[in-house]
């Protein structure tokens, strides 16, 4: 099967930086933990800090299937989801690799 690649973007609701980032640090620490996790990465908008990014790499469908219904997922989407105004999840194909 193939690696299944995931961009998160996410806008940051005024005041809840220090929030989220910490909820994204323990996301990816018990993330990584999981079997079929090959990369979970966090960065920061550089021209705008209410803005975030995550890129995930997953060993195929079934791995993120089998992440996105643990508990650390299910806890960690709520409180990214009240963190941010928009959270935009796109599953995406390498052009180039």
């Amino acid at each position: 099967m193939l690696a299944v690649d995931l961009i998160v973007a996410l806008q940051v609701s005024e005041g809840r930086i220090e929030e989220l980032h910490d909820t994204l640090r323990t996301l990816r620490e018990a993330s990584l933990q999981e079997p079929g996790c090959l990369d979970y990465r966090i960065a920061q908008g550089s021209q705008s800090a209410n803005r975030f990014f995550l890129l995930e790499r997953w060993a195929d469908a079934d791995a993120l299937f089998r992440h996105e219904h643990t508990q650390h997922f299910l806890d960690g989407v709520a409180r990214v989801r009240a963190c941010c105004e928009s959270v935009d999840l796109q599953p995406i194909a390498w052009l180039l690799e």
